[in-house]
């Protein structure tokens, strides 16, 4: 018989939702946040319950990551090994666990019918579709994450762990669970309320997030961000940091003052990084999401693994093409 949950107290509830939220998401110990009345209990704990922090953690665990990548670049690794280092930081901290739902969801694609491709899914072994899957992953992150600046790609990276966590929370309001127990089943039905507030939590920590992006581009003046959007004599745009003509203090007034074109002005930087983001993510979503009901009948862990792990590689590839 299990010990029932003890009554708690706010700063209980939130302190066993961090639990839950970092048990699941990342391989840190998390004893220390319960109460003796929590870690004594043998309750289920209220996995649904925490979503609401899960988009926090994601930002925490990218800001980890792309720490570790500009301390490597502060040490002079070259950019490319030094975001396979900050990659493997990544998979140690959170035990790979969605890659693990990556190359599960790549080899039941091969199934020919919704069981065999659950079956598939649950087996422990990896196919040939789940190793081209994780990387092709690896790499799109790695080269993306190498061709960032350093001090953009620990902001980039937080954006898009934030986000990768915040599909986790849109899949399954939009899609049933397509096996009767996992955790899929532990979700399901998914209160309304964490949801909410996790999903508004996402976006206010993205456009936080994108205005440190639009900023230090500002105080850069350019010249270190690899920006194209820099207004030449005429009206054309030059791929150069800094047109001809053009000084790095003109470049960066214009920007903060908001004159001439309006990708000059930081807040609609902001907007357009942040808006950018989300779009992206949303798709990410939305493709696995369509995929996972047309082959499976609904999502799995497994399917919320891909949707992160798809949501951080075509974010991170979408900044290459702003920055």
């Amino acid at each position: 018989m299990s010990t029932p949950a003890p009554a708690e107290s706010f700063g209980a509830r939130l302190r066993l939702d961090l639990a839950c939220g970092l048990s699941l998401l990342t391989r840190l110990p998390v004893s220390w946040l319960l109460s003796p009345a929590q870690r004594a209990s043998t309750a289920p704990w209220p996995m649904g319950r925490s979503i609401w922090c899960w988009p926090l953690i994601g930002a925490a665990i990218g800001a980890a990551v792309g720490g570790v990548f500009w301390l490597l670049r502060l040490g002079h690794v070259a950019a490319l090994p030094a975001a396979g280092l900050a990659l493997a930081f990544q998979c140690v901290l959170t035990g790979g666990l969605h890659e693990d739902g990556l190359a599960d969801m790549a080899d039941g694609c091969g199934g020919a019918t919704r069981e065999r491709r659950l079956e598939i899914m649950r087996d422990s072994r990896i196919g040939s579709y789940g190793v081209i899957a994780l990387g092709l992953s690896l790499l799109v992150r790695a080269s993306a994450v190498a061709a960032l600046p350093a001090g953009l790609a620990v902001l980039a990276l937080a954006v898009s762990a934030c986000l990768a966590r915040a599909v986790l929370l849109v899949l399954p309001a939009c899609l049933p669970p397509a096996r009767p127990d996992g955790l899929a089943r532990s979700l399901n039905p998914l209160p309304r309320g964490p949801l909410w507030m996790g999903l508004a939590l996402a976006g206010v920590s993205v456009v936080g997030l994108a205005g440190g992006m639009a900023k230090a581009l500002a105080s850069a003046g350019f010249e270190t961000a690899g920006m194209v959007w820099v207004r030449t004599g005429g009206a054309a745009l030059s791929g150069s940091p800094v047109g001809p003509g053009m000084t790095p203090d003109a470049a960066r007034h214009l920007m903060v003052s908001g004159g001439g074109d309006w990708l000059y002005n930081p807040g609609a930087l902001t907007a357009l990084i942040s808006l950018s983001a989300v779009a992206i993510a949303l798709a990410a979503c939305g493709l696995v999401g369509v995929t996972a009901r047309r082959l499976l009948g609904g999502y799995t862990g497994d399917v919320l693994g891909a949707a992160a792990v798809l949501t951080e590689c075509l974010v991170l590839a979408g900044f290459t093409a702003l920055f």
